[in-house]
Protein backbone atom coordinates (compact mmCIF):
# COMPACT_ATOMS: atom_id res chain seq x y z
CA UNK A 1 0.00 0.00 0.00
CA UNK A 2 1.29 3.44 -0.90
CA UNK A 3 2.47 5.42 2.15
CA UNK A 4 0.14 8.26 1.19
CA UNK A 5 -2.77 5.94 1.91
CA UNK A 6 -1.88 6.18 5.60
CA UNK A 7 -1.84 9.96 5.71
CA UNK A 8 -4.66 12.09 7.04
CA UNK A 9 -7.73 11.48 9.11
CA UNK A 10 -7.75 11.23 12.89
CA UNK A 11 -7.13 8.52 15.43
CA UNK A 12 -9.51 5.53 15.19
CA UNK A 13 -11.61 6.61 18.20
CA UNK A 14 -12.09 10.03 16.61
CA UNK A 15 -13.20 8.77 13.21
CA UNK A 16 -15.62 11.07 11.36
CA UNK A 17 -18.25 8.33 11.27
CA UNK A 18 -18.09 7.53 15.00
CA UNK A 19 -21.40 8.07 16.83
CA UNK A 20 -19.93 10.84 18.96
CA UNK A 21 -19.33 13.03 15.92
CA UNK A 22 -22.18 12.03 13.63
CA UNK A 23 -23.64 15.16 12.09
CA UNK A 24 -20.79 17.38 13.26
CA UNK A 25 -19.39 19.97 10.92
CA UNK A 26 -16.02 18.70 9.72
CA UNK A 27 -13.79 21.35 8.20
CA UNK A 28 -10.98 19.75 6.19
CA UNK A 29 -7.48 20.90 7.12
CA UNK A 30 -4.29 19.67 5.49
CA UNK A 31 -0.99 20.04 7.35
CA UNK A 32 2.19 20.31 5.26
CA UNK A 33 5.31 19.86 7.37
CA UNK A 34 8.47 17.79 6.98
CA UNK A 35 8.53 17.04 10.71
CA UNK A 36 6.45 13.94 11.63
CA UNK A 37 6.52 15.04 15.28
CA UNK A 38 5.04 18.48 14.57
CA UNK A 39 2.37 16.93 12.34
CA UNK A 40 1.37 14.34 14.94
CA UNK A 41 1.30 16.89 17.78
CA UNK A 42 -0.90 19.24 15.78
CA UNK A 43 -3.27 16.45 14.77
CA UNK A 44 -3.61 15.32 18.38
CA UNK A 45 -4.13 18.85 19.70
CA UNK A 46 -6.70 19.79 17.04
CA UNK A 47 -8.65 16.55 17.53
CA UNK A 48 -9.74 17.65 21.00
CA UNK A 49 -10.83 21.19 20.12
CA UNK A 50 -14.51 22.21 20.15
CA UNK A 51 -14.32 23.20 16.48
CA UNK A 52 -13.74 19.82 14.88
CA UNK A 53 -11.40 19.52 11.93
CA UNK A 54 -10.93 16.57 9.64
CA UNK A 55 -7.13 16.35 9.38
CA UNK A 56 -4.90 15.23 6.53
CA UNK A 57 -1.14 15.54 6.77
CA UNK A 58 1.68 15.32 4.23
CA UNK A 59 5.42 15.82 4.45
CA UNK A 60 5.97 17.59 1.14
CA UNK A 61 4.08 20.21 -0.85
CA UNK A 62 4.44 17.97 -3.90
CA UNK A 63 2.39 15.26 -2.18
CA UNK A 64 -0.40 17.77 -1.57
CA UNK A 65 -0.30 18.99 -5.17
CA UNK A 66 -0.85 15.40 -6.34
CA UNK A 67 -3.80 14.98 -4.01
CA UNK A 68 -5.40 18.23 -5.21
CA UNK A 69 -4.92 17.22 -8.84
CA UNK A 70 -6.66 13.93 -8.04
CA UNK A 71 -9.67 15.91 -6.91
CA UNK A 72 -9.27 16.05 -3.12
CA UNK A 73 -10.61 19.24 -1.55
CA UNK A 74 -9.48 21.12 1.55
CA UNK A 75 -10.72 24.17 3.44
CA UNK A 76 -7.34 25.38 4.72
CA UNK A 77 -3.68 24.51 4.20
CA UNK A 78 -1.48 24.78 7.30
CA UNK A 79 2.17 24.89 6.28
CA UNK A 80 4.70 24.45 9.08
CA UNK A 81 8.46 24.52 9.62
CA UNK A 82 10.89 25.17 12.46
CA UNK A 83 11.68 28.75 11.34
CA UNK A 84 10.66 31.21 8.63
CA UNK A 85 13.91 30.44 6.81
CA UNK A 86 12.81 26.81 6.42
CA UNK A 87 9.59 27.72 4.59
CA UNK A 88 10.23 27.06 0.90
CA UNK A 89 8.70 30.00 -0.97
CA UNK A 90 8.72 28.03 -4.21
CA UNK A 91 6.53 25.37 -2.55
CA UNK A 92 4.23 28.12 -1.36
CA UNK A 93 3.99 29.55 -4.87
CA UNK A 94 3.23 26.12 -6.35
CA UNK A 95 0.39 25.56 -3.87
CA UNK A 96 -1.04 29.03 -4.53
CA UNK A 97 -0.92 28.37 -8.28
CA UNK A 98 -2.36 24.86 -8.04
CA UNK A 99 -5.22 25.76 -5.70
CA UNK A 100 -5.64 29.53 -5.42
CA UNK A 101 -9.03 29.04 -3.76
CA UNK A 102 -7.53 27.26 -0.72
CA UNK A 103 -6.17 29.73 1.86
CA UNK A 104 -2.76 29.02 3.38
CA UNK A 105 -1.70 29.70 6.96
CA UNK A 106 2.02 29.38 7.70
CA UNK A 107 3.29 28.64 11.20
CA UNK A 108 6.96 28.82 12.19
CA UNK A 109 9.30 30.45 14.65
CA UNK A 110 9.48 34.12 13.63
CA UNK A 111 13.26 34.46 13.71
CA UNK A 112 13.15 37.19 11.06
CA UNK A 113 10.09 39.45 10.57
CA UNK A 114 11.17 40.29 7.02
CA UNK A 115 11.15 36.58 6.14
CA UNK A 116 7.64 36.35 7.54
CA UNK A 117 6.60 39.30 5.40
CA UNK A 118 8.12 37.56 2.37
CA UNK A 119 5.96 34.52 3.16
CA UNK A 120 2.87 36.72 3.11
CA UNK A 121 3.93 38.38 -0.14
CA UNK A 122 4.34 34.92 -1.69
CA UNK A 123 0.66 34.14 -1.23
CA UNK A 124 0.07 32.95 2.33
CA UNK A 125 -3.15 34.34 3.80
CA UNK A 126 -1.65 34.45 7.27
CA UNK A 127 1.40 33.84 9.42
CA UNK A 128 1.32 32.44 12.97
CA UNK A 129 4.51 32.53 15.11
CA UNK A 130 4.99 29.29 17.06
CA UNK A 131 5.40 31.38 20.21
CA UNK A 132 1.60 31.73 20.27
CA UNK A 133 -0.79 29.17 21.70
CA UNK A 134 -3.33 26.68 20.42
CA UNK A 135 -6.32 28.97 21.03
CA UNK A 136 -4.77 31.61 18.80
CA UNK A 137 -4.12 28.96 16.13
CA UNK A 138 -7.78 27.89 16.25
CA UNK A 139 -8.92 31.48 15.84
CA UNK A 140 -6.48 32.09 12.99
CA UNK A 141 -7.59 28.93 11.15
CA UNK A 142 -11.23 29.93 11.38
CA UNK A 143 -10.48 33.47 10.27
CA UNK A 144 -8.48 32.21 7.28
CA UNK A 145 -11.18 29.68 6.39
CA UNK A 146 -13.88 32.35 6.26
CA UNK A 147 -11.91 34.65 3.95
CA UNK A 148 -9.95 36.75 6.43
CA UNK A 149 -6.23 37.19 7.02
CA UNK A 150 -4.02 36.76 10.06
CA UNK A 151 -0.96 39.00 10.46
CA UNK A 152 0.58 39.39 13.95
CA UNK A 153 1.53 42.80 15.26
CA UNK A 154 5.15 41.68 15.53
CA UNK A 155 5.27 41.60 11.73
CA UNK A 156 3.35 44.79 11.05
CA UNK A 157 5.17 46.94 13.62
CA UNK A 158 7.83 49.03 11.85
CA UNK A 159 10.64 48.80 14.39
CA UNK A 160 11.73 47.69 17.83
CA UNK A 161 11.52 51.19 19.27
CA UNK A 162 7.79 51.32 18.76
CA UNK A 163 7.41 47.96 20.50
CA UNK A 164 9.43 49.29 23.42
CA UNK A 165 7.15 52.30 23.64
CA UNK A 166 4.12 50.04 23.79
CA UNK A 167 5.66 47.95 26.57
CA UNK A 168 6.15 51.08 28.69
CA UNK A 169 2.52 52.09 28.17
CA UNK A 170 0.43 48.89 28.02
CA UNK A 171 -2.42 49.61 25.57
CA UNK A 172 -5.01 47.66 27.54
CA UNK A 173 -4.75 50.23 30.34
CA UNK A 174 -7.06 52.29 28.12
CA UNK A 175 -9.78 49.64 28.39
CA UNK A 176 -12.60 49.57 30.92
CA UNK A 177 -13.00 46.53 33.15
CA UNK A 178 -15.89 45.30 31.00
CA UNK A 179 -13.87 45.73 27.82
CA UNK A 180 -11.07 43.69 29.37
CA UNK A 181 -13.57 40.93 30.12
CA UNK A 182 -14.69 41.00 26.48
CA UNK A 183 -11.08 40.96 25.27
CA UNK A 184 -10.31 37.93 27.46
CA UNK A 185 -13.12 36.01 25.76
CA UNK A 186 -12.08 37.24 22.31
CA UNK A 187 -8.63 35.78 23.01
CA UNK A 188 -10.32 32.42 23.63
CA UNK A 189 -11.81 32.55 20.14
CA UNK A 190 -15.41 33.04 21.30
CA UNK A 191 -17.99 34.58 18.98
CA UNK A 192 -19.96 37.71 19.86
CA UNK A 193 -22.96 35.55 20.73
CA UNK A 194 -20.99 33.38 23.16
CA UNK A 195 -19.39 36.47 24.71
CA UNK A 196 -22.83 38.01 25.15
CA UNK A 197 -24.11 34.85 26.86
CA UNK A 198 -21.06 34.62 29.14
CA UNK A 199 -21.19 38.25 30.23
CA UNK A 200 -24.99 38.60 30.25
CA UNK A 201 -25.22 41.36 27.67
CA UNK A 202 -26.69 41.79 24.20
CA UNK A 203 -24.74 41.07 21.03
CA UNK A 204 -25.04 44.72 20.01
CA UNK A 205 -23.36 45.72 23.27
CA UNK A 206 -20.58 43.21 22.62
CA UNK A 207 -20.10 44.63 19.12
CA UNK A 208 -19.83 48.13 20.59
CA UNK A 209 -17.23 46.93 23.08
CA UNK A 210 -15.26 45.16 20.34
CA UNK A 211 -15.25 48.32 18.25
CA UNK A 212 -13.89 50.33 21.18
CA UNK A 213 -11.30 47.64 22.01
CA UNK A 214 -9.94 47.70 18.46
CA UNK A 215 -9.85 51.50 18.51
CA UNK A 216 -8.19 51.81 21.92
CA UNK A 217 -5.61 49.09 21.29
CA UNK A 218 -4.74 50.66 17.92
CA UNK A 219 -5.10 47.36 16.06
CA UNK A 220 -6.74 46.50 12.75
CA UNK A 221 -9.15 43.78 13.88
CA UNK A 222 -10.25 41.53 16.75
CA UNK A 223 -7.65 38.89 15.85
CA UNK A 224 -4.83 41.35 16.45
CA UNK A 225 -6.54 42.40 19.68
CA UNK A 226 -6.57 38.74 20.74
CA UNK A 227 -2.86 38.53 19.95
CA UNK A 228 -2.16 41.34 22.42
CA UNK A 229 -4.17 39.47 25.04
CA UNK A 230 -1.93 36.39 24.69
CA UNK A 231 1.14 38.29 25.82
CA UNK A 232 2.26 37.45 29.35
CA UNK A 233 1.85 40.95 30.81
CA UNK A 234 -1.84 40.92 29.95
CA UNK A 235 -2.66 38.41 32.67
CA UNK A 236 -1.60 40.75 35.42
CA UNK A 237 -3.38 43.72 33.85
CA UNK A 238 -6.91 42.29 33.67
CA UNK A 239 -7.94 43.16 37.21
Amino acid sequence: MNSLDHLGGTEPNLAPDSPKFMGASRRHLVIVDQSPLRRECLKLALAYQPRRWRITDVAEAGDLVQRIRRGETFDVILMGASTCAHIDLSDLNVLCTTAPEIPILVTADCDDPESARAILRSGARGFLPTSLGLKVLMGALERIRTGGTYVPLAITEPNGARRGERSQHPPWRELTRRQRDVLALISEGKSNKLIADALTMTESTVKAHVKQIIKRLHVANRTQAALLATRSSWQGARH
